[in-house]
């Protein structure tokens, strides 16, 4: 466990603008994954963490698929990322993905090239991104206002907090 501190200093040092995080979350919106991808200068870093018992379902492997195609529509030529050599589940992801994996002092190191993306590819991306974030918002909205609806009709309100960290 990190203490709040050690996450808001992490995350104060993020750059939303050029870096990607992309969240899972579960049917009452609750966060169960997080991946990340961090844009350096030869190559981007790829960080993924899964709630125990949401593993095995794939959705680490679903978040890498997105970071992967994310990296080459920005340009990104390689990716890699480093775990400790026994977790096996991030090795069998990141072999699932096409990696090359090395490990040296109980530290493995997984990479990979990626190609350029076509005009056709940069296209479709922008489109189904688009649609994507819109169908998200779109789904918060409903249940922002659903809360307020439920309120009203005298059930309990949906904790404004949670919907706020959400967005």
């Amino acid at each position: 466990m990190l203490s709040d501190e050690t996450i808001s200093g992490y995350v104060s040092r993020l750059n939303f603008a050029k870096d990607t995080i992309l969240g899972a979350f579960d049917e009452q919106a609750q966060l169960i994954a997080v991946a990340e991808l961090i844009s350096g200068a030869a190559a981007g870093e790829m960080a993924f963490s899964v709630r125990p018992d949401r593993r095995e379902q794939k959705i680490g492997t679903q978040l890498m698929q997105r970071l992967l195609r994310r990296a080459r529509m920005c340009g990104i030529g390689r990716v890699f990322v480093l775990f400790l050599a026994d977790n096996a589940p991030m090795r069998r992801m990141a072999s699932r993905a096409g990696m090359t994996i090395g490990t040296v002092d109980g530290e493995a190191h997984a990479e990979r090239d990626l190609q350029k993306p076509s005009a056709e590819e940069l296209a479709q991306w922008f489109m189904e991104e688009s649609l994507s974030h819109g169908g998200y918002f779109g789904t918060l909205g409903i249940a922002r206002w659903g809360s307020l609806v439920n309120r009203s009709a005298g059930a309990a309100p949906v904790p404004t907090e949670t919907l706020t960290a959400v967005i």
